[in-house]
């Protein structure tokens, strides 16, 4: 019995091995069809006609359908209590529209305690303010009324002086007189008195004297003394407390825009499409709400660091989205960006290798991590027109023109070789009518043109020279992608008509 199953085992073995070789004999047959297919094709190139066609370049970016007057609405009520929700999401709004009121309680209080110490401070300024206006004046009468007292009194002491000057020059003459008698003498008892006379008016006539000169500089003191002690003591007063009241009052009005700004409302027209609040709940802060106006798209994309600095306001943009199916949108730059808003990834290589089926990521050295991330910029594109199977969130592939031209004279660029010397050529079939119809009996005529070369797209190049729309140029075979360069050439962002 063991025998048997052994003998079936080895015929099902010798079976599954004739298979496998008449599989692999197949594959390389068809292996080895394709590669003669293409020796031959590649042998022999082909050509094509010069026309006129519109080449351009593009740099593309994958983008997203976003708002253009999308805003999110903030508030600084942290902590704050949300009495009333006035809104949902999916709400239609306009500007101005209330979304929700926090509680104002606490700040009201506020206000209403700070009003009140404004209005007495105010009414105590007042009061000090008409006190030092009653004093400057009784300081003032005070100081007239000395003025006219001390003016009086130096007038009567003026007075004085001048009798006591009239009585000095009495005593002087009795004394001349009673001397002019040969009789008197100076030593007489007469004589002695009339003497002490004199000497007794002349005192009083100096103590008038300063009497006088007393009066006169009180009157100069009243006279220059003001009332600067009080007006300052006013002016102090009231800087300190008029600064008070500034600030008093500057705190009032914080308190009465905080109110204010209890009462959250719209700042754009749009739809709600997204809330954070919730009445009764305390308001956790940043996004109120956020508003975004369904009506009114345009698409923000990101740029590599490679491609920015070939992007420009104004350069057209082309689109397409699956919601749109095969129509292509159209559009242009309105903003880029002039500082990085994050960094993309090395997908480059990884989804060129899924394309053409080989691994490539031994060419970039086998690293990964941020450490190779391309940054990318921010590009913001308006539609030339709304599209009413848009939604926000959409993505959207772009193709941004940075260059072109129209009816440039174009040939595929394989066709325009180096001749050696850093010139270029083309080679045109003259007789191609007849080499095309004789079926191989006929060889094509080539002749070599020198031409010069504009711009380039993925295909075709614009070419300045001694060919005619019309012509057959040669296009050489093609000897495939050798290096990573020549694929990345093959996909990389440059597109062309």
């Amino acid at each position: 019995m063991e025998e048997i199953r052994a003998k079936k085992r080895k015929r099902r073995i010798i079976g599954f091995s004739i298979l496998g070789a008449v599989i692999l004999l197949i594959v390389v047959l068809i292996i080895a069809c394709t590669a003669s297919t293409a020796e031959k094709i590649v042998s022999e190139g082909e050509y094509k006609q010069a026309e006129k066609r519109t080449i351009a370049n593009s740099v593309s970016a994958n983008g997203k359908i976003v708002s253009v007057n999308g805003e999110e609405v903030t508030s600084q009520q942290f902590g704050n209590k949300v009495n009333y929700v006035y809104v949902k999401e999916g709400d239609i709004v306009s500007p101005g529209q209330v979304i929700c009121q926090f509680d104002t309680q606490t700040l009201q209080d506020q206000l209403s305690e700070l009003n009140k110490n404004i209005a007495e401070t105010k009414t105590n300024k007042a009061e000090q303010d008409s006190n030092y206006d009653r004093r400057i004046s009784e300081a003032n009468a005070n100081r007239l009324r000395d003025i006219a007292d001390t003016e009086a009194k130096l007038n009567g002491a003026r007075l004085e002086y001048i009798q006591a000057l009239g009585e000095i020059e009495t005593a002087n003459k009795n004394y001349s007189d009673y001397m002019a008698d040969p009789n008197h003498h100076a030593y007489d008892m007469e004589a002695i008195q009339l003497e002490s006379v004199i000497d007794s008016k002349k005192s009083n006539a100096d103590y008038k004297k300063s009497n006088i000169e007393s009066y006169e500089q009180t009157l100069r003191g009243l006279q220059e003394t003001d009332d600067t002690g009080y007006i300052d003591a006013r002016n102090s007063f009231d800087e300190t407390t008029a600064s008070s009241i500034q600030n008093m009052e500057e705190r009032a009005k914080d308190l009465q825009k905080a109110i204010s700004e209890c009462t959250v409302r719209c700042t754009v027209g749009g739809t709600i499409t997204g809330l954070n609040v919730k009445a009764g709940e305390n308001f956790a802060g940043g996004t109120v709400a956020t508003i975004e106006g369904l009506n009114d798209l345009m698409v923000e994309a990101e740029v590599s660091e490679y491609d920015i600095p070939d992007i420009a306001v104004g350069m057209k943009v082309m689109m397409k989205t699956e919601a749109t199916r095969d129509q292509e949108l159209e559009g242009y730059v309105t903003y880029v960006a002039p500082k990085a808003s994050g960094s993309g990834s090395d997908s480059g290589l990884g989804a060129l290798s899924g394309m053409i089926g080989m691994d490539v990521s031994s060419l970039s050295g086998g690293s990964s991590g941020s450490g190779n991330a391309s940054a990318t910029f921010l590009v913001k594109i308006s539609l030339n027109e709304q599209n009413s199977r848009l939604r926000l969130g959409m993505n959207a592939k772009t193709s941004i023109i940075t260059e072109s031209v129209d009816n440039a004279l174009a040939v595929p660029f394989d066709a325009v070789r180096d001749d050696g010397n850093g010139g270029k050529y083309v080679e045109i079939a003259t007789n191609y009518d007849e080499a095309s119809k004789s079926d191989g009996k006929e060889a094509y005529q080539k002749k070599k043109v020198t031409v010069t070369t504009g711009i380039k797209g993925s295909y075709y190049i614009q070419i300045f020279g001694d060919v005619k729309v019309g012509d057959y140029v040669y296009v050489p075979p093609a000897e495939g992608a050798d290096s990573i360069d020549e694929i990345m050439n093959m996909m990389g962002s440059s597109a062309g008509v």
